[in-house]
């Protein structure tokens, strides 16, 4: 899932920053905080220790924790579908697209957002809070539908899909663990059910 999050360029975080700090600053401390510790680093005072600024910066962009927690829902909703979507739109077959979705799940997210550590993570942080739970039963429910559209469109089952989904859950917690052996297989499966052929 490289493209689960877009990339930007921001300054280095330091003292006298806090007037700098975006949103997306903000929002992206929290992913690798959580990535890293868990949800119960997604407060406003450990965050802004992280960012060596002030609770007031925080308080600037976001209305209270519960707001800030719907950015990060929001912003993960948007990369870790809709974005992806969009990535593949201009590649003409049902075919290429899968092919494609299959290597972009091979890897992770830009480690400014948590890395390899951050959909474990979040699956992790939906056991404990409701609002998350809805959040990856969407998404879920989105990824293995689309999924599902492309493989009939390629004449295989819809029942694929889950295998797919599942594999991907599975080798993404795998690889947040650190295994070796990861790299690559989900590709692998793909050309295992659409016999081989030539990337998109």
């Amino acid at each position: 899932m490289e493209h689960l999050i877009a990339q930007n360029n921001t300054q280095p975080y330091g003292k006298g920053m806090s007037n700098r700090l975006t949103k997306e600053d903000w929002v992206a401390t929290g992913f690798r905080a959580l990535a890293e510790t868990g949800p119960q680093a997604l407060k406003a005072e450990a965050l802004a220790r992280r960012l060596k600024t002030t609770k007031g910066s925080f308080y600037h962009h976001f209305k209270d924790v519960p707001a800030y927690h719907a950015a990060m829902l929001s912003l993960w909703q948007d990369k870790a579908f809709t974005g992806i979507v969009e990535e593949l739109a201009d590649i003409p077959t049902a075919e290429g697209k899968l092919r494609a979705l299959a290597e972009i799940a091979n890897d992770g997210a830009p480690d400014r957002f948590g890395g390899l550590l951050i959909e474990p993570a979040i699956r992790a942080w939906s056991l404990h809070d409701a609002h998350v739970a809805k959040a990856v039963t969407d998404i879920d429910g989105k990824r293995i539908d689309y999924t599902a559209d492309l493989l009939e469109a390629c004449g295989q089952p819809r029942a694929l899909s889950v295998l797919f989904y599942g594999a991907f859950l599975g080798l993404d917690d795998l690889q947040a663990r650190g295994h070796d052996g990861t790299g690559g297989a989900l590709t692998g499966l793909m050309d295992r059910i659409l016999g081989p052929g030539e990337r998109p």
